[in-house]
C-alpha cells in the first residue's frame, strides 16, 4: 500500500511547484504553453525513443497488453460514441473524453506503484508504449483532421500521423530495438537527458494551470466528468480483470498488475495534448484532477482484493 501513497506524493510535490511558479509569475504569462510545447515536441519523443530502443519488443507485445489495451480501447470507443452521437458534443470533445478514460498516468504514478506495489517496474513499459504508439497517434490523427477542415487526399491522415513528433520518436525506437543497432553514447545520452524532462514538464504545466485557483466544474460539464470518472476508475479496471483473468487466465501479481494499471488516473499528457490542440482544456484538467484524487481509494481497493 505504501507504493500508492509514494506515487501520489511524487506527483503532488511537482504539481505544487508548478502552482507556486504560476502564482509568483516568475516564468512569465506564457510559461504553461512554452513548457507544454517542450514536452510535446522534444521531451516526449526523446523519452519514447530511449525507452523503446532499450526494451525487448517481445515483452512489450505480450498477452497482458491485450487486457490493459483491450479494456482501454473499449472504454475509449464507448466514450467517443456517447459524447459525439448521444450527447451531441463536438468531435474534439469526444476525442478528449475518449483519451481521458483510456490514457492512464503510467509514466510517473505507474512507476512508483509498479516498484512498491507490484514489485517489478517492467509492468510499466507495455502500457506506456501502447498509449504512445496507438492511442496517441490515432487521437492526433482525428484532431489534426478536424482542425484542417477536410481531407484532400486519402493519404493525408497517414501523413499527419507520420510527421507527428511523438510518432517519429516511437518509430525510431522500434527500429533501433528491432534491428539491434547500437546507438552511440554521444547521441543516446543527450536524448536520454532531454527525455527525462517529459514527466516533470507535464506535471509542472499541469500545476501552472491552477495558478488562478480551482473552482467546481461548470454545471454543463459535471455530467460529462461524472461519466469520465466512473468509466476510468470503475468500468476500465473491471473490464481489465474480466479480460485478463477469466478470458486470458492471468492470476496472482500478473492479474493485479493488469487491474491496477487500468485503475490509474487520467494522464497529465492528455492535458498537454489539450493545450496543444486548444480543445476541451478545462474538461481535461478537471478530469485529471478528479481521477487522480479518487484513484487513491480505487487502487487501494484493487490491491486489497487481488493482493
Amino acid at each position: 500500500m505504501l507504493g500508492v501513497f509514494e506515487g501520489f506524493g511524487v506527483i503532488a510535490v511537482v504539481v505544487l511547484a508548478g502552482f507556486v511558479l504560476g502564482r509568483t509569475g516568475v516564468l512569465g504569462p506564457h510559461a504553461q504553453q512554452v513548457i507544454a510545447g517542450v514536452v510535446f515536441y522534444i521531451a516526449t519523443p526523446a523519452l519514447l525513443f530511449t525507452m523503446i530502443a532499450t526494451t525487448d519488443l517481445t515483452f512489450i507485445f505480450s498477452t497482458q497488453l491485450i487486457a490493459t489495451g483491450g479494456s482501454a480501447v473499449l472504454c475509449a470507443v464507448a466514450l467517443f460514441v456517447l459524447t459525439r452521437w448521444v450527447r451531441k458534443r463536438s468531435t474534439g470533445e469526444a476525442m478528449f473524453s475518449a483519451w481521458a478514460v483510456s490514457y492512464v498516468n503510467i509514466g510517473n504514478l505507474g512507476i512508483p506503484i509498479a516498484i512498491y506495489v507490484l514489485g517489478d517496474i517492467a509492468y510499466v513499459a507495455p502500457v506506456l508504449l501502447f498509449q504512445l504508439l496507438l492511442l496517441a497517434p490515432i487521437g492526433m490523427a482525428v484532431l489534426d483532421t478536424i482542425r484542417q477542415g477536410k481531407v484532400d487526399h486519402w493519404w493525408s491522415p497517414i501523413w499527419t500521423i507520420a510527421k507527428n513528433p511523438i510518432v517519429l520518436g516511437a518509430v525510431a525506437g522500434i527500429t533501433v530495438s528491432g534491428t539491434g543497432v547500437d546507438v552511440p553514447a554521444v547521441l543516446f545520452d543527450p536524448l536520454s537527458m532531454v527525455g527525462d524532462m517529459s514527466v516533470p514538464g507535464a506535471l509542472l504545466a499541469f500545476g501552472l494551470s491552477f495558478k488562478d485557483g480551482w473552482q467546481l466544474p461548470l454545471k454543463g460539464t459535471r455530467s460529462q466528468l461524472t461519466v469520465i470518472t466512473s468509466t476510468k476508475l470503475v468500468v476500465q479496471p473491471v473490464l481489465a480483470w474480466v479480460i485478463g483473468g477469466p478470458i486470458l487466465g492471468w492470476t496472482g501479481v500478473d492479474l493485479m498488475a493488469i487491474v491496477v494499471t487500468s485503475a490509474l488516473p487520467t494522464a497529465q499528457n492528455v492535458y498537454i495534448y489539450s493545450m496543444r490542440y486548444r480543445q476541451s482544456e478545462t474538461l481535461v484538467r478537471d478530469s485529471v484532477f478528479i481521477t487522480t484524487v479518487l484513484s487513491v481509494p480505487a487502487i487501494l481497493v484493487c490491491s486489497a482484493l487481488l493482493g
